[in-house]
């Protein structure tokens, strides 16, 4: 493996003031391509519509910075959100977690689901409720349909509540199948976030140089090419070459990310 700096060292060496391709720092508004803005406008005026939606992709392709960006961009007046990343919880569990989440009193008689029907009904000119289930290619499809259940206010005849389920893309063809057919029905648009293309890694790579307040010019264009390539545009993937790359310029004293080292690092990882 590469050997690897701290953050102050990199910082020092290149003379910028955060290390990049770390999370360590805050970033007003994430990057975003052309097709994930416009997926991002999707969602929000679906979630408007009181429509729900679910989004898949492969781990480290964007997701939990999507789902990040959309929620940040609701109106706290108008909506009101739990996000909830699912870890095999039992149904009792889950619907006490997201009544925890909404502030939703779980004491004295009558069930979870019930006080949560009750909540979300649009009587009162509320909030509009959005949950959103992270990781949910892991969930029973009996949870969801319970989750499902929540998102209609019968007597008003009115959506009381949006789902946005999240996750692998595993979760696509778990929809797909027959005895989903209930559970698919619920959802206005099934999503999907893909890797990054061509010249879009280069984007990425000077967006988050550009942040880091370093040179935009900091890795060559045989560079990108190369982590590009390796990366197969995994956005996880890229920050990990891109950081070690930098890491390796440290050791080696060099100002700029050459080919030679983004080949030696993607070589070894």
């Amino acid at each position: 493996m590469t050997p690897t700096t701290n953050a102050t060292t990199v910082t020092a060496h290149f003379g910028i003031r955060y290390s990049p391709f770390t999370d360590t720092f805050p970033i007003a508004e994430p990057f975003a391509t052309k097709g994930e803005t416009l997926l991002l406008e999707r969602m929000q005026m679906l979630l408007g519509q009181g429509k729900s939606v679910s989004v898949t992709g492969e781990p480290g392709s964007g997701k939990s910075m999507l789902i990040k960006t959309l929620l940040g961009g609701l109106e706290q007046k108008s909506f009101r959100f739990a996000y909830v990343p699912y870890s095999g919880l039992k149904p009792n569990t889950l619907l006490r977690e997201i009544c925890d989440k909404l502030a939703i009193d779980t004491a004295g008689r009558g069930s979870l689901l019930g006080r949560l029907a009750k909540a979300f009904s649009r009587k009162e000119d509320g909030p509009y409720t959005v949950i959103v289930l992270d990781e949910a290619h892991a969930m029973p499809g009996e949870a969801l349909l319970e989750l499902f259940s929540l998102t209609h206010d019968a007597a008003q005849r009115t959506a009381s509540a949006s789902l946005v389920l999240c996750g692998h893309p595993v979760l696509e063809k778990t929809l797909a199948l027959d005895i989903h057919a209930a559970i698919r029905t619920r959802i206005a648009a099934r999503l999907c976030l893909r890797p990054l293309q061509d010249e879009e890694v280069g984007e990425f790579i000077r967006f988050r140089l550009k942040a880091a307040k370093a040179s935009p010019d900091l890795f060559t264009k045989d560079a990108i090419n190369l982590i590009e390539l390796d990366s197969k545009g995994n956005r996880r993937v890229i920050m990990n070459l891109a950081g070690n790359c930098m890491d390796l310029a440290v050791i080696r004293q060099e100002k700029l990310i050459t080919d030679e080292l983004a080949r030696e690092v993607c070589d070894q990882a």
